[in-house]
């Protein structure tokens, strides 16, 4: 689900707008592009720097955790088994592939054919763990039912499944249950708090060999103690359930990136595969002070982010150069963080330092400039908005144009709480953000990543003129340089 996988894969380069007469830096070298003068620069230190504390984020986000993985459906409309075992599902009738999310998801109908299938995957005689995205249905003309059960994930012996991962209809919540193979014995997990139509969560489902418990978006919620063990060998299943030998609960609704590991996993693993541990490690941080510490390539949840913009680049230089000291930003910027305003204002004054030099021009940008926006006094919450160059990507004239200026897409490295776009936008594929994960407020992720803002140029000076969020923001949202000052500057 830029979804947890979707922050790691890339994006289809379609949809409304144009690039032309693309002018730039030496950019970021494609994995693929020949380098023709190997001695080019392609980066810069601060740019590196930056972009792996971005990427060990996204690994967080994509909740990246492969001991004991023995399947992996990321479902993203492709049947495949990303877990190595290869065990790619087959699909009913009822199951169609669907985007409501960045990189796709399962949708089933509730019908008979709504599920998808493979083989057996689990030793449940040992401990295992099985975890999804779900979604139940909102559909306005054929919304789920919250009166039916519904099973999210299963694996199942001759006359009934083993575990179920699922929606229950009785206790109104999400449930993991295991039952005897006889079926004259059942034990459940319940959740704490209700289940509701249309919102993405996520299960994880426990059985540790003495209790199962259910993790509910990464927390744990239910246990009950069960010993109960056998070995359900006759398939395991997305989106439906068997009882008395026959499919039952089948799914209406979507379910996402299905997991299965051979062992029991811990409350911090389950939180780190649901993407708890990356909302938390992630954060635009306001009123507190800033952390971000790069960590060990062995823990994920070593790596922190929790700033403003300017707070993170400002810990993106100190991290990388001698030289960005407490000392020096104090000096030149009268803080040892600036905010973004205290950028702006010295890159245009001339005053950030001997280790600063101004670019005055939108087609100078190299990637690692820094680009300072000043939302002058209009903004209570925030001084303006620093952004770090990746990418000038080139001349964009597909909306939003304006008289006597020039509109560049740039991609940036940046921190903040609004991600750059709105998915499922047709403008947004060709210019997304790594953070985002669906058009839903509050589903997205926030903190530092990759994402594309708007920057133009005056025709006669080349100099900024104005700037907009995103490909995708309005005339409300597109300031010019008289209403929002604009500078940026190159580390020298």
């Amino acid at each position: 689900m830029v979804s947890r996988r979707g922050l790691l894969s890339g994006a289809a380069l379609v949809g409304v707008g144009t690039l032309a007469g693309v002018v730039q830096g030496t950019g970021v070298a494609a994995a693929a592009a020949p380098l023709d003068t190997p001695f080019t620069p392609v980066s810069v230190p601060h740019l590196a720097e930056a972009e792996r504390m971005v990427q060990y984020q996204r690994l967080l986000a994509a909740g990246y955790l492969p001991g004991g993985l023995v399947g992996h459906w990321p479902l993203d409309g492709k049947a495949t088994d990303r877990s190595g075992y290869e065990r790619p599902v087959t699909l009913g009738a009822g199951a169609t592939w669907s985007t409501l999310r960045a990189g796709g998801e399962l949708s089933f109908d509730g019908t008979s054919g709504a599920y998808a299938a493979t083989s057996s995957v689990l030793d449940t005689t040992a401990p295992f763990t099985v975890s999804a995205w779900v979604r139940l249905s909102n559909d306005a003309t054929s919304p789920a039912d919250l009166a039916n059960m519904y099973t999210a994930v299963s694996q199942d012996g001759s006359q009934a499944s083993r575990f179920l991962l699922q929606y229950d209809d009785t206790a109104r919540a999400w449930a993991f249950k295991v039952r005897s193979e006889d079926q004259s014995t059942k034990v459940s997990a319940f959740a704490t708090t209700p289940a509701a139509l249309g919102v993405w969560t996520h299960l994880t489902g426990v059985w540790d060999g003495t209790q199962v418990l259910l993790y509910v978006n990464g927390r744990l919620e239910g246990s009950a103690a069960t010993t109960l063990s056998w070995a359900a060998t006759q398939g395991f299943n997305i989106g439906r359930a068997k009882w008395d030998g026959a499919p039952v609960n089948r799914w209406k609704g979507q379910v996402d990136d299905v997991r299965a590991y051979n062992r029991a996993l811990t409350a911090a693993e389950a939180a780190v595969i649901s993407g708890k541990t990356a909302r938390e490690n992630n954060v635009y941080l306001v009123g507190s002070a800033s952390s971000v510490v790069w960590g060990t390539p062995d823990d994920l949840t070593s790596w922190i982010a929790r700033a403003r913009c300017s707070s993170f680049q400002t810990w993106v230089l100190k991290h990388t150069y001698g030289w960005a000291t407490d000392d020096y930003f104090t000096q030149y910027f009268q803080d040892r963080i600036p905010e973004a305003a205290d950028y702006r204002k010295a890159f245009t004054d001339g005053t950030a330092g001997p280790r600063f030099k101004r670019i005055r021009k939108v087609t100078d940008l190299q990637p690692g400039d820094l680009i300072a926006v000043d939302y002058n006094g209009t903004d209570s919450a925030n001084t303006g908005h620093i952004v770090m160059v990746r990418e000038v990507k080139g001349v964009f004239t597909g909306s939003m144009t304006f008289s006597g200026e020039t509109q560049y897409a740039i991609e940036v490295v940046d921190c903040t709480s609004d991600p750059h776009g709105v998915y499922g936008l047709s403008s947004y594929p060709q210019y997304p953000d790594t953070r985002m994960v669906s058009n839903v407020d509050g589903e997205s992720y926030q903190g530092v990543g990759i994402g594309h803002m708007m920057f133009y140029a005056s025709d006669s000076t080349g100099e900024f003129s104005r700037y907009r969020w995103s490909v995708n923001t309005g005339s409300a949202k597109t300031y010019t340089v008289a209403d929002r000052p604009i500078a940026a500057a190159r580390i020298v």
